[in-house]
This record gives structure tokens, sequence and C-alpha cells, in this order.
């Protein structure tokens, strides 16, 4: 009866996994996971899953009645590089081309990688599993981010969110003439040239005079 109700919860694993999660949600699939295949003794499949719940969730903590085998084996995958998502922009004069990487994926773990970018406060545009390449204007701020999902489409790694998305401000927002600095520049130089004539005539001999300007 006991080995039909585990059969039973991978069932309702798989069936989890097959349809919409979140991250929490994934954690909780990957934890009773690992809780079946350490009573059934499928030393593979309990590999797996603490492998992969490592990667997704490093910090993870098992209730207090897990059994101690389990947790420290969890603990030995955890303190290992966990997975990392990092998207890669490469601007050109008109458009931008956008492409996620994933790393320390276990395997099975990244099902779908997603980009996102939107110019000043325009609509996002996504593109999965493939570069996105959105036209850009130079002078127009340009927003992104990137995630990795895992199953049941819940985001196991992001880089940046639609919340906080990485930015790159337009060219016209840094690059405005500094007309107060030149405006500075030109008065410093009349001070100085002023300075000067004055150093000319005291430096001038004793004997010699300074006269009005003689006009034809």
């Amino acid at each position: 009866m006991q080995e039909a109700d585990f059969e039973g919860a991978s069932r309702a694993f798989d069936e989890a996994e097959s349809g919409t999660l979140d991250r929490a949600e994934l954690v909780r699939v990957l934890e009773g996971r690992a809780h079946v295949c350490y009573a059934l003794g499928e030393e593979a499949a309990l590999r797996a899953a603490l492998v992969r719940l490592a990667a997704v969730a490093p910090e993870h903590r098992f209730a207090p009645e897990a059994p101690p085998e389990l947790v420290e084996r969890f603990r030995d995958f955890a303190g290992q590089r966990r997975l990392e998502l990092a998207v890669e922009l490469d601007q050109r004069e008109r458009e931008a081309r956008l492409e996620a990487r994933a790393s320390g994926d276990p395997g099975g773990l990244v099902r779908h990688l997603r980009v996102a970018a939107r110019v000043e406060d325009g609509a996002w545009v996504t593109a999965e599993d493939e570069p996105l390449t959105i036209p850009v204007d130079p002078e127009r701020a340009l927003a992104w981010y990137g995630e990795a999902l895992g199953p049941g489409g819940a985001v196991v790694a992001s880089d940046g969110s639609r919340d906080a998305p990485h930015r790159r401000e337009g060219a016209s927002a840094g690059d405005e003439v500094p007309w107060g600095w030149i405006g500075l520049g030109a008065g410093a130089a009349v001070v100085l040239a002023v300075v000067i004539t004055v150093v000319v005539v005291a430096t001038q001999p004793g004997d010699t005079q300074v006269t009005a300007p003689m006009f034809p």
C-alpha cells in the first residue's frame, strides 16, 4: 500500500510539472520527488531531483522531520555552482540584438529561454528560445531582461525583470552640449587676458609709459 502511494505521488508530480507552476511550487515538487525517490531507494532519480533542487534553490531548507541523510546530500549539491542566466546585448546603429544564455543547468531543468525588451515606455517585445532583434533609436532608452523557464513554466533563473529591467539610456540624455561650462570657459579666458595685460604693463621698464593708442 505504501509503495502504491509513492507511485501515485510520482504521477502527481509529473502532472504538476506539465501544468503551470511558479518558483515556490516547483521547489515543493522537486522536494517531494526527492522524498519519494529516497523512500523507494531510486538512487539515480534521487540524485537528479536533488541536483535540480539545488540548482534552482540552493538556499532551500527541508522540514525538521526530513531524513538527515537526505538533508546532508542536498547540502553537498547546494554548495556547487548554481543555475545562472545572462542576457547579451549587441548594440548596433538602428537595432539591438539580445540573446539569453544559461549556465549551471544540471539537465532537464531549463525548458525555455525568454528575452523581453522595449524602447522607452513602449510595449514589451519578447522572443523565446531564439535571439531577439528589435529596432532602436540611439536617442531613446532601451530596457530589457531575460528569464529561464523550468517545469510548469516556473522562472528558475533571471537576468533583470520586468519590474527592474536593465536599461541603456538614450544618447541624447548624456550628449547634451555643456553650454554652462562653455560660458564659464569663455569668462575665464577674458579674465586671463586682462591679467596678462596687467602683468605686461607692470613689467615694462620704468622709463616707458603707456600712452593712449594713436589712430590715423
